[in-house]
């Protein structure tokens, strides 16, 4: 029979139409379990990794983490630097607006360490900062810094090797400041964005790709080396991080896409171990493998068999699942994974802590199934009872959690359970352990207890108050700075003799009002350790206040009393005397006693010593007098006939009496002339020779020859005599004499009156 062509076209249409459907839900369903199994192993990965959120109480914004040479760990964030201990964090807030310019660096938040670890360099779209980590502030003169450690020269992008030391590209230049070199970089490479560096050598990585050996003795390229063909440096070409490895660098780049490579630095040989369409954020090595942070979760590759894992999502220890782009990643000192979130704060893994155990669908009753519903309960020996739709397991731990689990099923007989119940997907049994029901498995997260983190069972002293005000870094208190740290860094505080009321305010995770198990002490007020009172807690803090606190040393210690070994956190306290009652003014007041009793005892001596002078001074005095008048009764006596001075004599004058008639004339006409030019200011020789008709060269020779004096000192003498007259008389003062006598000043007339006389003008008081 024939059918109808219109029929057979129909017929044909449907056939086509039937097949391609079957064909499409084979493909769908291909696929969607290919997506299952997809989900099931990364499901499966993210189920061994467990995070537990770390509360760092400020900017949930991380950007990048950096292990500090001390332990410590620092994260940077929108808002500035958080360094976190093991226990507590310390909050460097940027306050601070100046920030050093760098021309070549258009990447993100990178943090670097130099010189020993006491700088925190932060790198950041074209800019620099700098922390001092020994005072832990941002430095408000970064180029002053930069200055001090030897660059001079404007920087276009900055890098610090593990070694501490800090490296500068300048232009085609790349120095070493703290070696004092300088080597020249190929910017047809398309620019330095990353360095590595040790003793010998140093590792440049560009933009291209490329990365170059330089020899830092000689100063040579030892070989350059290219990741990838020029051709594909579109797909890399944006950003670069490096993490050392024992053989070399794992380095990622992003672009088009994003990839992992490593270079071999003993071969001198690149590999690409990845390429995806993630973007590929940071990088981190630790002895699970490496860790590479992405918006979209973490990927794991494992060397050992170049496997690769997605973790989409990170579970936390109450069964919450984290979607959040992690930002940063490191490892800590304890091999732990820190992760850095966009948005959500910091999460932690540390594979000592946990040892996961699964036990998947299939294993005998009651896990076989789904559970439609579970319920968990602790016995009093510490195993777990689990109820999956009626059905029974009990999970013990055997002598020790180290050593496992033991899962035990049972019939539909309900096991007698002590303490509460919990109904949902998670419990948290006594010993610490982590129990998730799944629909397919029953995982469980059981704690190491042979492992320890350093000083997560450390209180912290989050705060100081005084008389009432808080203590914080950089802020004045009553005008001067107390500490520049916060209270839980600083390692001592010291206050006025007024500042002695003091409140401690401890933080821990473990604080509560119910079981207050901490004790305190404040030594040198406190005589033992004081036990903390439900009173003594307020806003999950143990607060306690000391008042009137006499002036001296006190140091704050506070720990744990159910743990007789725990760590324990102190801070000093001074408390200075007040100016007037210090040690330092009790030292200046004995040496004032000291000071009047020597002064005293000086004075004495003095007063004592002018005393014998005076007494000495005025025999010395009279027994010239006495000759003098002896003198002048011989002058008189053997030459009546020359004219006296204005005192009836001029034997001390002359010096001579034995004269001819024409020198006794000369002599005396020379006396004359100078008493009548006494009171001439400026008296002089010139004028004396030519007031008797004489040249000065005639005139010392005549003086001379006669008396045995220059013309100036036969002057002098005439005026001293004069003093001395005028002196005894008593009726003017020594100021008053000397413009009499033509001195130039009463200094002068002193000095010469005590070289004639042997004594001063006002010592001079002839009887």
């Amino acid at each position: 029979m024939r059918r109808h062509p219109q029929c057979l076209k129909s017929v044909s249409s449907t056939v086509s139409y039937e097949a391609v459907r079957f064909c499409i839900s084979i493909i769908m369903v291909c696929i969607y379990a290919v997506i299952q199994c997809g989900v099931a192993a990364s499901d499966d990965v993210s189920r061994n990794f467990l995070f537990s959120k770390i509360d760092n109480h400020g900017d949930t914004r991380i950007r990048s983490i950096i292990r500090l040479d001390d332990g410590r760990t620092a994260f940077a964030t929108v808002d500035g630097i958080d360094i976190f201990d093991g226990s507590r964090f310390s909050h460097l807030f940027n306050v601070t607006s100046d920030k050093y310019p760098l021309r070549g660096y258009d990447g993100y938040h990178h943090l670097y360490l130099s010189h020993g670890g006491k700088y925190l360099w932060l790198k950041n779209m074209h800019s620099l900062q700098c922390v001092d980590l020994d005072t832990e502030i941002f430095a408000t003169d970064v180029k002053g810094v930069l200055h001090g450690l030897g660059v001079d020269a404007p920087a276009d992008d900055f890098f610090a090797d593990k070694l501490g030391r800090i490296w500068i590209v300048a232009g085609d230049d790349l120095l070493l400041p703290q070696c004092k070199k300088n080597f020249s970089i190929d910017n047809h490479y398309g620019g330095l964005i990353d360095l590595a560096a040790d003793e010998d050598s140093a590792y440049l990585f560009y933009r291209n790709g490329i990365v170059s050996r330089l020899d830092i003795k000689s100063g040579k390229i030892v070989y350059s080396v290219a990741a990838y063909p020029e051709s594909k440096h579109f797909k890399y070409e944006f950003t670069s991080l490096l993490a050392e490895s024992s053989d070399g660098f794992y380095q990622i780049r992003n672009g088009a896409v994003g990839a992992l490579f490593h270079f071999n630095v003993k071969s001198a040989s690149w590999e690409k171990l990845l390429e995806s369409d993630i973007r590929l954020n940071t990088i981190a090595v630790s002895d699970s493998g490496i860790f590479i942070s992405t918006p979209n979760g973490l990927i794991l590759y494992n060397p050992s068999d170049l496997s690769f894992e997605h973790i989409p999502y990170l579970r936390t220890k109450n069964g919450n699942l984290l979607a959040s782009e992690l930002s940063t990643i490191a490892v800590d000192n304890n091999n732990g994974i820190l992760v850095g979130t966009l948005n959500r704060g910091i999460f932690y893994h540390n594979p000592l802590l946990y040892r996961y155990h699964s036990i998947p669908k299939g294993t005998p009753s009651p896990l076989s199934t789904p559970a439609a519903s579970s319920v968990f309960s602790e016995n009093i020996d510490g195993s777990v009872n689990i109820n999956l739709n009626g059905k029974f397991a009990n999970v013990t731990f055997p002598d020790s959690l180290r050593y496992g689990i033991e899962i035990a099923y049972t019939d539909s007989t309900p096991i007698t359970m002590s303490g509460e119940y919990g109904s949902g997907a998670s419990f948290v049994s006594g010993n610490g352990a982590i129990f998730f029901n799944e629909t397919d498995r029953l995982s469980i997260f059981v704690p190491n207890d042979s492992a320890s983190i350093t000083n997560s069972r450390t209180p912290f002293i989050s705060g100081i108050l005084v008389n009432a005000r808080r203590i914080e870094p950089l802020r004045s208190y009553d005008g001067e700075v107390v500490t520049t740290k916060i209270a839980a860094r600083s390692e001592a505080i010291s206050l006025p003799h007024y500042g002695n009321f003091i409140t401690f305010e401890v933080s821990d995770p473990d604080i509560s009002t119910a079981n207050p198990k901490f004790v305190f002490m404040l030594e040198g007020a406190d005589k033992d350790w004081r036990y903390a009172t439900p009173s003594d807690i307020r806003n999950r803090m143990l607060t306690t206040t000391y008042t009137a606190l006499a002036p001296g040393k006190y140091r704050f210690r506070v720990k744990k009393s159910d743990l007789p070994d725990s760590p324990e956190a102190s801070i000093d306290v001074v408390i200075r005397h007040p100016w007037w009652a210090s040690p330092i003014a009790f030292a200046i007041y004995v040496l004032i006693a000291i000071i009047i009793v020597i002064t005293g005892i000086r004075i004495y001596v003095a007063r004592e010593k002018r005393r014998i002078e005076a007494e000495q001074k005025e025999k010395f005095l009279l027994e010239r007098i006495r000759q003098l008048i002896e003198e002048t009764d011989r002058y008189k006596s053997e030459a009546p006939a020359s004219p006296t001075d204005s005192d009836g004599d001029n034997q001390s004058v002359t010096g001579e009496s034995e004269l001819s008639d024409e020198d006794r004339d000369f002599v005396t006409r020379a006396i004359e002339t100078v008493e009548r030019n006494l009171d001439t200011p400026g008296y002089s020789v010139a004028r004396l020779s030519a007031d008797l008709c004489m040249d000065r060269t005639g005139l010392y020779r005549k003086l001379t020859s006669l008396l045995d004096k220059s013309p100036s000192i036969f002057i002098r003498d005439i005026r001293l005599r004069k003093a001395a007259a005028l002196i005894s008389e008593g009726k003017m003062s020594i100021t008053e004499i000397a413009d009499a006598t033509g001195f130039s000043s009463t200094s002068y007339m002193s000095k010469c009156f005590q070289e004639y006389y042997g004594c001063k003008p006002s010592e001079y008081h002839p009887k």
